[in-house]
């Protein structure tokens, strides 16, 4: 019986059919030449497919590759749902196709498990692997090496369904317990409400009470709105040095932390490569304005360039409100231009009956400008005003 906590439905799982289409395993000379490529799990076969040879149980076999190579990378865990591979299917589009990793045993060609990623490219030249923890196997298998990835993750990153909490507690509760007492290096974890996002303090304090730095992101309308929070937390470990947990003891084969590279900021998300222009983290910006009281969706855009830099929250996505930005910024220039007051807009503001429309002109940053959307029933205008000029980045 599969396990409550990995709900998940076997039966129409993408690429089961093209398992014996997957490239023929291939011999190298020894264990070096197979091993000694990098840091990344696995011999790559194809531009989409690698492999990784075990002689024992997958799930302790991808640990201890894990402990020896010390990789950075992300898990994108469900918990109450089955959005992880949604997402790395909408970071496809720009960072190449979705891969994947057959782990098999040796002398054998069907994989035990097959776990699927994607590789984004860095400003700097370097690659940082996304996993979704929804891995292709039986139930237990599936389960054990869900375990693994969240646990040696640099960012876990776990997407929580609209359930009732009572369950998605009997859903996340095997991970919190594998957290107090398993072999747990990872310290970073992003939790992301697809549903309400009350309940969800209660669970990040779980961990913390573990010793794990667990973060609750805005709530998202959907699951691939879900990158510009993790792209905001990715980048913020920057500034954050990898150390085990108290109480973790690496094996003699894994590195020392004080010799791994440091994290490297990634492009994730709307206008990802624009995220650090003029000395300013505007992935930080837009989450922090993303929690103002009713705020749906927040872009701040160049208009030098037409460019958006950053973008938190549900719908409208990054482009649509850059775009109509521009717009209303046009007609309002016309209109100022027509007055004499001249072309140049500081804010400006709409009001529908369930929405409100705000842009703001960013005064430290020429040409920057702030588009806003909020709930009506749920957010107060002028209150949101104040706010978002004491965000103001300097």
């Amino acid at each position: 019986m599969p396990n409550p906590a990995y709900p998940y439905n076997r039966a129409s799982r993408p690429g089961e059919a093209d398992d014996l289409s997957a490239p023929a395993t291939q011999i190298v000379r020894d264990r070096d030449v197979y091993l000694g490529q990098s840091r990344d799990i696995g011999r790559r076969l194809a531009p989409d497919q690698t492999e990784l040879f075990v002689s024992d149980d997958p799930a302790l076999a991808l640990q201890r590759e894990l402990e020896r190579l010390a990789p950075q990378f992300i898990a994108l865990h469900d918990v109450g749902t089955s959005s992880s591979l949604r997402l790395l299917q909408s970071m496809s589009h720009n960072s190449g196709p979705v891969m994947r990793l057959a782990v098999r045993r040796q002398g054998h060609g069907v994989p035990l498990a097959t776990l699927q990623f994607v590789e984004i490219a860095g400003s700097d030249g370097s690659t940082l692997r996304v996993y979704s923890t929804d891995v292709d196997a039986d139930s237990h298998t599936r389960h054990l090496m869900a375990r693994v990835l969240v646990s040696h993750a640099r960012l876990a990153v776990l997407l929580f369904g609209d359930l009732p909490p009572h369950a998605l507690a009997s859903a996340l509760q095997p991970l919190a317990d594998a957290a107090g007492h398993d072999r747990w290096p990872s310290r970073q974890m992003l939790l992301i409400p697809l549903g309400l996002p009350g309940h969800l303090k209660g669970f990040a304090e779980l961990f913390q009470r573990k010793g794990i730095d667990a973060q609750v992101a805005p709530r998202v309308a959907r699951a691939t709105d879900a990158w510009s929070s993790i792209g905001a937390a990715w980048n913020r470990l920057d500034e954050v040095a990898p150390e085990p947990r108290p109480g973790y003891e690496p094996t003699l084969e894994q590195p020392r932390t004080d010799d791994l590279e440091p994290t490297q900021p990634m492009d994730l998300g709307p206008g990802g490569r624009n995220a650090m222009r003029m000395g300013v983290n505007w992935f930080d910006y837009v989450q922090r304005c993303a929690s103002v009281k009713g705020m749906i969706s927040c872009c701040v855009f160049d208009r030098s360039d037409g460019h958006p830099l950053a973008h938190a929250g549900g719908r409208p996505p990054a482009e649509v409100l850059q775009a109509l930005g521009e717009q209303l910024l046009a007609t309002a220039g016309e209109i100022g231009a027509i007055m004499g007051a001249g072309p140049g807009v500081l804010e400006a503001t709409v009001s529908f009956p369930s929405h409100h429309l705000l842009l703001r002109a960013l005064p430290r940053h020429r040409g920057v400008v702030l588009h806003a959307v909020l709930d009506a029933a749920t957010g107060n205008l002028a209150v949101a005003k104040a706010q978002l000029q004491r965000l103001d980045p300097d």
